[in-house]
């Protein structure tokens, strides 16, 4: 690090819209822009991203970006939001006032990392983080906003709840400005890489949903047969990739960079596990997406199939591999497991509308499937338990704070009162006060509320 860089703890500033004094502490880390210090102001602990003076006489309009995002505040608390502008006498540049990032983060590059850095994610909680990214940039874009520069260095996630923190706000400016921030280049839409646009909405939408499929799959999504077949990797072969002559590795229309056996049957598992709605949405944001910014999938299309498909992961019985289980796609024969192709069974599940929600043993219905709502896993609506002293009666207790109607598939019903359980019985109808589900439970047979 430069000297500038190398500012003593203890140098002090005070911010230059508020007047508020502070200090810096320790260096976070530092890059190609600057360094980032852990800082005090007035007894608050902050984060001060401080640039290299090469910087602003690249990025020109770089303080007319932080000016504005300053000005409008954060679209929500997932953006570690400008606060306010640093300067300190005598050093030749300036800074901005930011939260703090939570240490227990990880970057969101760690899902594609070589183990034993690799975070090994289960398949709700990835849906999960993918959806907290939609509701982030639905709030930016809301707000008359663009990202710009949408990639997985600038997103960090909890591995225990699948929140995230969107870092590098710097890069976000007001939409349709023209500004200096392309993005990066494997995540840019294919007009930004051709120089054609300057990022936008509708190029942030192209941009998240390559960060969707990577976090899915695991995988580029224009990476199939052409760039095996590519010795090494220059500029004129990324141009034609992801610019010139893109084509999506799953294209059902067009095979010719389709994936190569024996080379991508990770990616083809992972993408044969997903549900036909995900795919679907997938193939149009690869598809007419990739030359048409009118058709791409918004935020609420990919919060709406994902919200989905997080309640209806199924486990295969026989490996223990992930599925999104789909009500709809009736199969004869059954859908085989992609790991160790050995049928799978339609699990137990609750039918509430088009929504499927896996009975798993011992596991817990969300609140918000039963009940509407923003997704959340982490409320629990009702619970899959086993009867104490036969494991094999198995019923659904109201962990919810309204009673239920339970109406049986002989014309009885009762009332399940919250911490009432009932038994699973196939054909069972549940009024939940609102929604209204279906049980799907061949397996038993019997009836009764407890």
């Amino acid at each position: 690090m430069s000297a500038f860089q190398k500012m003593k703890p203890g140098t002090g500033f005070v911010t230059t819209h508020s007047g508020r004094a502070g200090i810096l502490h320790d260096v976070l880390g530092a890059g190609g822009q600057g360094a980032v210090y852990a800082v005090e102001c007035e007894g608050t602990r902050f984060a001060l991203k401080w640039y290299h003076p090469h910087v602003l006489n690249v990025d020109v309009s770089l303080r007319d970006r932080l000016t504005r995002a300053v000005h409008r505040g954060p679209p929500d608390n997932t953006f570690l939001w400008p606060i306010d502008f640093v300067e300190i006498r005598g050093q030749p540049s300036f800074g901005y006032l930011m939260p703090l990032r939570a240490q227990h983060l990880r970057c969101m590059r760690d899902l594609i990392a070589r183990p034993p850095q690799r975070l090994e994610l289960d398949l709700a909680t990835r849906l999960t983080v993918c959806v907290r990214i939609a509701e982030s940039m639905l709030a930016l874009h809301a707000k008359g906003f663009c990202y710009q520069d949408i990639n997985f260095g600038n997103v960090f996630l909890d591995a225990d709840t699948g929140a995230v923190c969107i870092c590098d706000n710097d890069n976000v400016d007001v939409d349709g400005t023209p500004g200096g921030v392309y993005g990066t280049r494997k995540f840019m839409a294919p007009e930004v890489v051709r120089r054609e646009a300057l990022p936008s909405s509708r190029t942030d939408l192209f941009s998240m949903a390559v960060l969707f499929f990577y976090v899915l799959i695991g995988w580029h999504p224009l990476e199939g047969k052409r760039e095996a077949e590519i010795p090494m990797m220059d500029a004129a072969g990324e141009l034609s990739l992801y610019g010139s002559s893109p084509r999506f590795i799953f294209d059902p229309d067009d095979a010719s960079n389709g994936p190569v056996p024996g080379y991508h049957d990770g990616v083809v598992a992972r993408w044969k596990a997903l549900s036909a709605p995900l795919q679907a949405l997938f193939v149009r944001a690869f598809g007419p997406g990739l030359m048409s910014p009118e058709a791409r999938v918004l935020e609420t299309e990919w919060i709406a199939a994902m919200s989905q498909a997080m309640t209806a992961i199924q486990h295969c019985p026989s490996c223990g591999a992930e599925h999104v289980f789909d009500p709809r796609a009736r199969r004869i024969p059954p859908r085989a497991c992609v790991a160790c192709a050995r049928p799978l069974p339609e699990p137990p599940h609750l039918l509430i509308g088009r929504q499927a929600v896996v009975l798993n043993a011992d596991g817990a219905v969300p609140l918000y499937a039963i009940s509407g709502g923003r997704p959340d896993r982490t409320r629990s609506g009702a619970t899959v338990e086993r009867h104490p002293s036969d494991p094999n009666v198995v019923g659904l207790c109201n962990r919810s704070a309204t009673a239920w109607t339970l109406r049986l598939p002989d014309g009885r019903s009762a009332t399940v009162q919250p911490g009432r359980t009932f038994r699973l019985i196939d054909g069972a109808g549940i009024d939940f006060g609102g929604r209204k589900g279906l049980v799907r439970w061949r397996a038993l047979s019997g009836a009764g509320a407890g």
